[in-house]
């Protein structure tokens, strides 16, 4: 049975290695913005998707290098086993995006369906914007989930236990989007639903690229293919829709956009619950 003394010992052990990797992350961060922060405001004003990929890329290669720092200096053990080993790579890249794909298609589908979401005629179509926009949304996405599943998740599960762990990371990760949830409940409902369906996709191949190709495909469909807002971020696209919404927020998302209505909610959860299902068929086959 758990003591008191033993679960602030575990507690403690957790905060003082999460609290690292911060303050780690924050200081290889400040050493490549710092020398640029007069010029930041005039990029974004000249050159935005230029500066959205430079500053994706800055944060994937500090993200990574705390990642190693901590791993290989605290946790004794290769970068690799944070989830990054190519050990059935396609696989899982392949798996990822079909499962996204499939979520976001069912999700605009539904709202199409149900009328709230129809297709507009698309202006300024460009495939060099969009695959820019891509590129940068990888690496947005790696940094991601590196937060979600990576080493705090992985401290967090070896110190208690796997429930937990997601619970906690979750949270963190719907706190990682609160700037943009206006006050709503259910984009933060929507948020933490999401941080448990990659947390159970990094579980189920112990990799963390079947869970960026899920939030990759996710991403990049929803906001620079489609036009629709993305958490709250309308300029993540080229400025063309391909899509717009039309109806109530508890629909449509409001200002959160399409992932802070309830089509999403349920979607998201069909997702854990599908999952969920193939990881337990997984452990009875073996």
């Amino acid at each position: 049975m758990l003591t008191l003394n033993s679960a602030i010992g575990i507690t403690w052990k957790i905060l003082w290695r999460v609290l690292l990797f911060f303050l780690g992350w924050g200081i290889l961060l400040s050493l490549f913005i710092l020398p640029f922060t007069s010029h930041i405001a005039k990029w974004q004003q000249s050159k935005p998707l230029e500066l959205m990929l430079a500053s994706n890329i800055v944060s994937t290669i500090t993200i990574l290098a705390a990642t190693w720092i901590m791993t290989r200096f605290i946790d004794y053990r290769p970068l690799k086993t944070i989830g990054l080993s190519f050990d059935h790579f396609f696989r899982d890249l392949f798996a990822g995006l079909g499962v996204g794909i499939a979520w976001i298609g069912v999700s605009v589908g539904f709202a199409w369906i149900f009328g709230f979401a129809s297709s507009v005629v698309t202006v300024g179509f460009s495939w060099s914007v969009l695959m820019l926009s891509a590129i940068a949304m990888l690496f947005n996405v790696v940094t991601q989930e590196l937060l979600l599943c990576g080493f705090i998740l992985q401290t967090i599960r070896r110190q208690s236990n796997t429930l937990i762990a997601v619970i906690v990371s979750s949270v963190l990760f719907a706190s990682y989007h609160a700037g943009a949830f206006h006050g709503e409940l259910l984009p933060i409902v929507n948020v933490f639903a999401a941080g448990i369906l990659f947390c159970l996709a990094y579980i189920i191949t112990n990799n963390l690229w079947f869970p960026i190709f899920i939030h990759f495909s996710w991403d990049v469909l929803l906001g620079p293919v489609l036009g629709l807002t993305e958490s709250g971020k309308t300029n993540l696209g080229g400025g063309w829709q391909m899509f717009k919404l039309k109806g109530p927020s508890l629909f449509t998302g409001g200002l959160f956009g399409l992932e802070g209505g309830i089509i999403v909610t349920l979607t998201a959860f069909l997702t854990i619950y599908l999952l969920y299902y193939f990881q337990l068929k997984k452990i009875k086959a073996h």
